[in-house]
């Protein structure tokens, strides 16, 4: 197979597997699996063939090269939609450590293998990248990670709701605001789906769980 036909391929399957995991995530933990090797693949085989693949338009030899930022784009903004839907984390600071440990060595051999961004003119748009891949794939990454693989104990707790609200922008969220429970002190909140949106009511208790993390970073759910 030519470069061309495998890049198409990789886009191909990375925005299919992109729309199973956000629209459609039965099988979940397999369809995390392929979300996360898929931009992988694709940034090894860019790697693979040094130059003759990119992210941006770019031509070789006077001739377009073929792209596979689909294939590493679509299944990272999966990653991270499902795992802000999903989970509820505790301390943001080490879930962003986690995110540069994972994303950086990948952004490192990505921009190798493209051979892009490494001119002074595209510099600007690498780092729009870096940022983007960084806060897409690897906080997706490690978000889902740190659940999907927590073997730990749940630890119990019930608080009040004191609020409902729907949020309306390019898509609708159904939030609930709920008392301080466990170590957290104030007022908290948790998007959920319309389906408990709709059962649930003010006043109304509602038990969460506590779990330690694959990652050590806590995160909650509700029972």
């Amino acid at each position: 197979m030519t470069i061309k036909k495998i890049s198409n391929g990789l886009n191909w399957i990375g925005g299919l597997s992109a729309i199973w995991l956000f629209a459609y995530p039965k099988f979940y933990s397999i369809s995390v699996l392929i979300n996360i090797l898929i931009p992988i693949i694709g940034i090894l085989f860019a790697l693979k063939h040094q130059g003759k693949v990119g992210i941006d338009y770019r031509k070789w030899d006077n001739t377009p090269i073929p792209k596979i930022d689909s294939a590493i784009l679509f299944p990272s903004f999966a990653l991270i939609l499902r795992a802000l839907m999903d989970f509820k984390i505790i301390g943001f600071k080490n879930i962003f450590i986690y995110a540069l440990i994972i994303s950086i060595p990948l952004i490192i051999i990505l921009f190798y293998g493209t051979k892009e961004y490494l001119i002074v003119k595209k510099i600007f748009t690498g780092i729009v990248w870096a940022i983007l891949f960084t806060f897409t794939f690897g906080f997706g990454t490690a978000i889902l990670t740190n659940a999907l693989l927590d073997k730990s104990k749940p630890e119990f707790y019930k608080a009040k709701i004191i609020n409902k609200e729907i949020e309306k922008g390019k898509t609708t969220a159904y939030r609930i605001d709920f008392e301080p429970w466990g170590p957290i002190l104030e007022n908290d909140l948790m998007r959920v789906s319309k389906k408990e949106f709709d059962k649930l009511k003010v006043n109304d208790s509602i038990e969460l769980e506590l779990r330690k993390g694959f990652l050590k970073i806590q995160w909650i759910t509700k029972k």
